[in-house]
């Protein structure tokens, strides 16, 4: 009973503490200590201590020796190396999944293809990016293979705190519904090299969108972008 407290605990604060990462309420480059942690949670600080150990192995945070913790920081090599990650593994997600689902779970995926938010509305925002990486997900595991699928869902999740960093002044809500209705037009047609195509053109368009945001945040000073380092950045945009 104690043990599957403990684990409960653990999980929840783990859960907490990468939401607020996630959704950069602890905007990259944060300092994180114990003690404040469960101070301003309220989980115990063993919980908090297992959670950040976790966190570090997944890449969301950082240790700082003799010091604490810091969430990780977003460079420019980070940034290319998750898109480019994920331009080798969805496109193959979503080629199998036009093969493979079942048309129930295809056709199920409608609600959250039409999902949109308001643009300044950031409690808006975060549900969207949270309904975009389940509706990228769920197509990753209508694939059948679940290896694919759980990399996948980590990798999204790596790139949320990127969409949220690099919310700028131009409103994408549109744009990016019409991508997700053409990519779910496109699995329910099982047309796989169409599906692959348009997920691909997506991920560059992605990339753009969060470079491009990278850049304006740094401009503005923001708190978030006290932990971006995007050196020579301006160059890659076009690529």
């Amino acid at each position: 009973m104690t043990t599957a407290r403990a684990r409960s605990a653990t999980d929840n604060a783990y859960e907490h503490v990468k939401h607020l990462i996630l959704t950069g309420q602890l905007a990259p480059g944060a300092e994180l200590h114990e003690a404040a942690l469960t101070e301003s949670t309220g989980f115990g600080r063993s919980p908090v201590r297992e959670a950040l150990r976790r966190l570090v192995q997944q890449g969301f945070v950082e240790v700082l020796p003799r010091q604490g913790y810091r969430v990780t920081v977003v460079t420019l090599a980070s940034v290319q190396d998750l898109f480019e990650m994920r331009l080798l593994l969805e496109p193959a997600a979503v080629e199998l999944a036009a093969m493979r689902a079942p048309q129930a779970e295809l056709e199920a995926l409608h609600e959250l293809a039409h999902e949109t938010y308001t643009h300044d509305d950031t409690r808006s925002y975060q549900q969207f990016l949270q309904d975009n990486r389940e509706f990228h997900v769920r197509i990753a595991r209508a694939s059948g293979n679940e290896r694919l699928a759980n990399t996948l869902q980590v990798l999204l999740e790596e790139m949320q705190r990127l969409f949220f960093v690099s919310l700028g002044d131009r409103d994408h809500a549109s744009e990016m519904m019409h991508e997700h209705h053409d990519l779910h037009d496109a699995l329910l047609a099982r047309d796989a090299s169409r599906a692959r195509q348009i997920v691909v053109d997506q991920i560059e368009a992605s990339r753009k969108r969060v470079l491009e945001g990278l850049i304006a945040a740094g401009g503005r000073s923001t708190r978030a972008a006290s932990g971006v380092v995007l050196a020579g950045v301006s160059s890659r945009i076009s690529r």
